[in-house]
């Protein structure tokens, strides 16, 4: 399939675009895991391009409208519309993914592809820190968001992918890293979520989860 390449210089942003012929065939999704990657690929080799602040993949699935995966993090700042991080990253598609044991895999190869791509953009003294997809919106946030809120098996993932954004100027980031641990309770994935974001956001426990983790334990 082929993937679409968009620079809006006018928002500083790059766009992949993405299409999945058919989100109930194994085979159409398969194909589609390949051209994220490619995306990823692409992304990659315009770390580079000082020109480019924000980097989004706007994933489509034919007869499947746009949608926030049952979240809305603000709607204030993200209106409905072609360039909402939200609103284009398909969950339709990734929690039909997950749901099938072969193509589950290929949903967690590509977390780990993600989380490479983070990596590398570490090395590459962009202005910014992490990948942004919007000002606000962290690079693969919304994708791992809806996973780890779907399934606990995909929390780790969304863990790691967190140890590389940037939490210094995170906005929602917080708040889902509450409802994720709301949803699952405490268990050995959401504890070493609550660490790991306690330690990047500076030890700082302004929401709760350490006494809710140091509570748990001594009962």
């Amino acid at each position: 399939m082929t993937i679409q390449v968009e620079h809006d210089e006018s928002e500083c942003q790059l766009v992949l675009h993405v299409s999945c012929k058919d989100v109930s065939s194994d085979r159409e999704i398969a194909n589609t895991f390949d051209d994220l990657d490619t995306a990823l690929t692409k992304i990659e080799q315009s770390l580079d391009n000082s020109d480019i602040y924000y980097f989004l993949i706007d994933l489509e699935a034919e007869g499947v409208p746009p949608g926030q995966g049952g979240f809305d993090p603000n709607e204030q700042w993200y209106p409905s519309g072609p360039r909402n991080p939200w609103e284009v990253f398909c969950p339709t598609f990734w929690t039909r993914a997950s749901a099938v044991p072969h193509l589950r895999q290929r949903v967690k190869d590509w977390l780990v592809r993600l989380e490479q791509t983070l990596q590398l953009a570490e090395t590459n003294r962009r202005s910014t820190g992490s990948l942004w997809e919007h000002d606000e919106t962290q690079f693969g946030e919304p994708v791992a968001t809806h996973l780890a809120l779907l399934d606990v098996e995909f929390v780790p993932y969304y863990t790691r992918l967190l140890r590389l954004w940037d939490m210094g100027h995170e906005v929602h980031t917080g708040g889902f890293v509450d409802d994720i641990v709301e949803k699952h309770s405490i268990r050995a994935e959401t504890e070493e979520l609550i660490l790991v974001y306690t330690e990047q956001c500076g030890g700082s426990d302004d929401l709760g989860l350490l006494e809710l983790l140091n509570s748990s334990k001594s009962h």
